[in-house]
């Protein structure tokens, strides 16, 4: 290849070109997720052959993993991303990329075209509830999405309506009617959407997505719930030989200096890495026992973020030395209902650095149960937990009533004292001396931030509300925590275990739920969003339909 030739990269996508391919990759990447970070055009990048394998065998433990390689291959390539091709499985619906790349040599210079077909989009995505695919139902919209994502509605009617004509990433046209209607009045999409639901095989948990250019043209997809995914099924034959002639394509490719492409699914492991990004993550010395957070997508697609500490560093395989894939094992600080996995590579994480403000932190639980109060914002009503917790906010709060030059105390030691009284509880430099492990200094720092922080919460008039709700079966009475749920689906999927009904509630097939407000009316769980819920919810009832 000469030393001064350029290569013209155009980006092939489904579907016509200017706005419409426009509106089409933008709807792709809301079906992919935020957590899905999909290479650009023109961009080097690290590509590791070991997560490409665990992707073609749908099991990051897989022991296909750990066979010997019969080609000589590097455990990581570096290469030019020539184009992405955005494509959906005709079945399921689940989107994946296309991606043709290049090994790296010096002289080839990519061209990306300016895309001039940019316009603002309003969208919303929404998990889906029973009621919103019950064969009797119809699909609730929250007024705000109405109101910023469809064509307004001509409210002299006596029953606002009007058609909504869309297409999905097949191309294939959809017609909604949506309504006005009901006591209280809301928003509806009726005639319609029981085929959409049918043709797409929707269930609980997955979750539609609507978008809308600034044209008037609007799009619809589909997220699958995790529960509703299944891993590829093949046999150990088929696998091994996937394995080795997938190896030999891209030895091959390298050999030659010719463009391979391999297939790049959002929930697959992360095997095509910017280069920048990769060079940034192995400077940071990821060491044993150094601490890190993680993001993860929930039961509702929210983002929810982790933290751990990393145990050891080791090969994943011992035929891929000295690689970086997944070399670090890892122990989480708390359990979840989601699955993580127990080992991970350097980009896929961040340094944990404890925050001084605890309204921005994520949710974390203390390992080890000691007496440290935890205050809460995450996307939901802000409540305190009982018992110490509750009687240090109470007293801490009357204190700055009474008297405003009033003492803070922690565990009994007074915050405002003088630095001799309060040595103890003064930074890391004080607990470093004491030799208190690095993780109880970082929760200790942070409890005396909260404690400090208290008249900015009395400013801000913040309520604390208990966290006990009633979950009623039967004859069965039992009590949930709402706070440690991230939405509908985790606390759908922890009432099915506490009442032993797995799979129960989220076939709606059995079982329905209702909750009853504190006004004393009974509505239908799901119609409302979560913080909302949170907010209003007395009572929760599991009844049979």
């Amino acid at each position: 290849m000469a030393n001064n030739q350029i290569m013209n990269a155009q980006p092939k996508f489904r579907g016509t070109e200017g706005v419409n391919r426009y509106l089409y990759d933008q709807l792709w990447k809301l079906c992919a997720g935020s957590l899905f970070d999909l290479p650009k055009i023109g961009e080097e990048v690290y590509y590791f052959p070991q997560g490409h394998i665990e992707q073609l065998v749908a099991s990051a433990n897989d022991n296909l993993c750990q066979l010997k390689p019969i080609f000589d291959i590097s455990s990581r390539i570096r290469c030019n991303v020539i184009s992405i091709k955005l494509k959906v499985e005709t079945n399921s619906d689940e989107v994946y990329a296309k991606v043709s790349l290049l090994t790296c040599p010096p002289e080839v210079e990519i061209l990306f075209p300016n895309d001039n077909n940019e316009q603002n989009i309003k969208y919303f995505t929404k998990v889906l509830t029973a009621s919103d695919i019950s064969p009797h139902g119809d699909f609730i919209l929250f007024k705000k999405d109405a109101i910023e994502c469809l064509p307004p509605l001509d409210m002299s009617q006596l029953t606002p309506s009007q058609e909504i004509v869309t297409k999905d990433l097949h191309d294939h046209v959809w017609k909604f009617k949506h309504t006005f209607r009901g006591t209280p009045k809301k928003h509806f999409f009726t005639s319609g959407w029981k085929e959409f639901v049918r043709g797409k095989s929707l269930a609980v948990g997955d979750s539609f997505v609507f978008l809308r250019g600034e044209n008037g043209e609007s799009r619809v997809g589909i997220r699958k719930a995790a529960h509703q995914q299944s891993d590829m099924s093949s046999s150990v034959i088929s696998k091994e030989s996937m394995h080795h002639g997938f190896i030999a394509s891209a030895s091959n490719a390298i050999h030659t200096k010719c463009m391979f492409d391999v297939f790049y699914k959002p929930k697959s492991s992360k095997f095509i890495v910017n280069c920048d990004k990769f060079l940034d993550a192995v400077t940071r010395k990821f060491n044993t026992s150094s601490r890190f957070t993680m993001k993860f997508e929930g039961h509702d697609f929210n983002e929810i973020t982790y933290s751990g500490t990393i145990v050891k560093v080791e090969d994943f395989s011992i035929y891929w030395k000295g690689s970086e894939w997944r070399n670090l094992q890892v122990q989480w600080d708390e359990a979840a209902t989601i699955p993580r996995p127990n080992k991970v590579s350097p980009w896929e994480i961040e340094p944990l650095i404890p925050s001084s403000n605890i309204f921005k932190s994520v949710i974390r639980k203390n390992k080890r149960q000691r007496e440290i109060n935890e205050f809460v914002s995450y996307a939901g009503p802000i409540m305190s937990k009982p018992d110490y917790n509750h009687q240090m906010v109470q007293s801490t709060k009357e204190n700055s009533t009474t008297n405003a030059s009033s003492s803070f105390r922690l565990f009994g030691v007074d915050l405002t004292a003088s630095s001799k009284a309060r040595d103890v509880l003064e930074p890391l430099e004080s607990y470093q001396k004491n030799k208190i492990s690095e993780i109880f200094e970082e929760e200790k720092l942070d409890q005396i931030q909260a404690v400090t922080s208290l008249t900015e919460i009395q400013r801000k008039e913040i309520s604390f509300t208990t966290s006990s709700t009633k979950v009623h079966m039967e004859s069965v009475v039992k009590t949930v925590d709402l706070t440690v749920f991230d939405g509908y689906n985790h606390m759908i999927v922890e009432l099915e275990k506490l009442f032993n009904i797995e799979g129960k509630l989220h076939m709606h097939s059995q079982w329905k739920l209702t909750f009853k407000v504190h006004e004393g009316d009974m509505m239908l769980v799901g119609d409302d969003l979560w913080p909302k819920f949170c907010n209003i919810v007395k009572e929760i009832f599991i009844s049979s339909k």
